[in-house]
């Protein structure tokens, strides 16, 4: 019986596998993703009725973009939205009427995520646009053979968010498929 008992037992330690870390992935989830503009980005300025103010500019290598009339503008660091504005603001000083002024991201340069460790091509991913954990681990050519993917974890600033392969590949449970944050890193040990 005893024999059983232990038997029974392994075989259900054996079954559990990886236990599910403790995160409130839901908390990540509802998070805004708030792109924060960087180096090498396009950002559209519209400017509506100014044409004067309307331009597709770059983001120079110190964070500034120019504009006509209103000079150097810091885009680096900041949302598109605190981008328009400080556009605004220092439009208004040339204009009888205040231009509305939209911002937008043209094209996407400095969204970059590191995938480290145990994939079939680690280091720096440069997409086009957000992604998850799961694309980036697709981007990185997958999984080797000798990785441990339930003990994956994502480094964000101090912060360590775990991500159980098994829970979101063979569960179907994609709370933990996370969209990265640039300057994220996946590490596969």
């Amino acid at each position: 019986m005893r024999a059983l008992t232990i038997a029974v037992l392994c075989l259900w330690l054996c079954a559990c596998g990886t236990a599910r870390p403790r995160y409130d992935f839901a908390a990540e989830q509802r998070a805004p993703f708030g792109y924060t503009v960087g180096t090498g980005d396009v950002l559209q300025v519209r400017a509506w009725k100014n044409d004067a103010l309307t331009q597709r500019v770059t983001v120079r290598p110190d964070g500034y973009v120019t504009l006509p009339l209103v000079g150097d503008v810091l885009a680096g660091g900041r949302n598109a939205q605190a981008i328009a504005v400080d556009i605004t603001a220092r439009a208004a000083a040339f204009y009888t009427d205040a231009p509305r002024v939209d911002v937008e991201l043209a094209e996407l340069h400095s969204y970059r995520v590191y995938v480290l460790g145990e994939v079939a091509r680690p280091g720096e991913l440069t997409p086009r646009g957000p992604i998850t954990v799961l694309q980036a681990l697709a981007l990185a050519g997958g999984l080797t053979r000798f990785a441990a993917p339930n003990d994956t974890i994502i480094i964000r600033g101090d912060r360590k968010i775990p991500f159980v392969y098994r829970e979101a590949v063979e569960k179907g449970d994609l709370a933990e498929n996370i969209t990265l944050q640039s300057g994220d890193e996946v590490v596969v040990p």
